[in-house]
Formats: structure tokens, sequence, C-alpha cells
């Protein structure tokens, strides 16, 4: 369905909006929208030629935009699935954080626990092994 703004169906009448808003007010137009269709211009305009190059020509254009709108649904329906998808690798990723941080929260709680045990050797061993029980207590708190 093409449709034209009052103007526009005007300058293809050859009459003035204001002859076109009277048929409209008077119910003897229709309008769709805010807008003149083709058909209802040709039942209140029936000598009208309405097969100009111009008439072609807008409804090649309506033809466009009703095919762009088309896309922007298809457009937006992608976006909408590309959302999805995001959402899903954001959760995603989430969880693998958390496991880490509950890994890593192990990982802290043992270096304490060798920590302490440890220094607890140190105390109970040879004096020959002191020396190098200290390094590696030393090494290891490096590490933490």
């Amino acid at each position: 369905m093409v449709k034209l703004s009052v103007s526009k169906a005007a300058k293809m009448l050859g009459i003035s909006r204001f002859d076109i808003q009277d048929q409209i007010n008077s119910g003897k137009l229709q309008t769709h929208e805010g807008y003149v269709t083709i058909d209802s211009l040709r039942l209140a305009y029936p000598k009208a030629n309405l097969h100009s190059e111009q008439d072609k020509r807008i409804e090649k254009m309506q033809q466009i935009k009703d095919n762009a709108v088309y896309k922007s649904a298809s457009v937006d329906a992608a976006h909408t699935e590309n959302e999805k998808a995001y959402v899903n690798a954001i959760a995603t990723l989430k969880n693998r954080i958390y496991k880490e941080e509950i890994k890593n929260q192990h990982y802290e709680h043992m270096f304490e626990e060798l920590t302490e045990r440890l220094a607890i050797l140190e105390e109970h061993c040879h004096s020959d092994d002191k020396d190098y029980m200290h390094q590696l207590q030393k090494w290891v708190s490096q590490q933490h």
C-alpha cells in the first residue's frame, strides 16, 4: 500500500493541500496513519491520472521503505540473539571466575597451613637442617 503525505498527494493531483484536507474532513478521502493512500485517492478522484512516472517512483520508494523496515526488524532480531549470547557468555564467565576465586582461597589457606607446619618442623628439626629449613620458609613466604 503506497502512502503519501497530504502535500505529495496534492502535488500529484495538481490541486492544493487545502482541497485534499477538505476531502479528508468531509470523509470522502480516507487516511491511514496520517497519510493518504493511492487507493483512497483513486476513489476520491477517479478521473485523475495516478499512473504517472512520479507515482511509479513513489511506489518504488515505498517498497524500498517497506523492505528497510523488514530488514530493520531482522537486524533487531539478530541484536536480540546477540544480547542473549552475550548474557550467556557473561554468566559462564562469572561462574568460571567464582570457581577460580574458590580455588584461590583454597591455595591461600594451603600456603598459610604450609607456613605454620614449616615453622613447627623448623623448631623440631636437627640443628644441621635448620638453615635449610629457614631458607625453605623464606622461599614459601616469597611465593605467597
